[in-house]
């Protein structure tokens, strides 16, 4: 189950809360920032440091998420412009 939710579960939470952030927030490094720092503590306190690397993984997947958020966002405010 572990093995299940490190590569489906957890990517997924993490692209999801890479849109929702950057839909609150509007800061792509805040909302990956927050996002580091939710897995890296969670490495320490429930899983062990083997799982550091999946934090990196999972800050990636977050960065993309707010990517692809502002880049639409972006665009849909020069569409409005011209």
């Amino acid at each position: 189950m572990e093995f299940a939710m490190v590569l489906y579960i957890f990517p997924l939470a993490s692209f999801l809360f890479g849109i929702i952030g950057q839909l609150l927030i509007n800061k792509i490094y805040i909302v990956v920032g927050i996002t580091f720092l939710g897995w890296l503590i969670a490495t320490y306190t429930i899983f062990n440091d083997s799982f550091l690397i999946w934090v990196f993984v999972y800050s990636i997947l977050s960065f993309i998420g707010a990517g692809i958020i502002y880049f639409i966002k972006k665009s849909k405010l020069n569409n409005i412009k011209t």
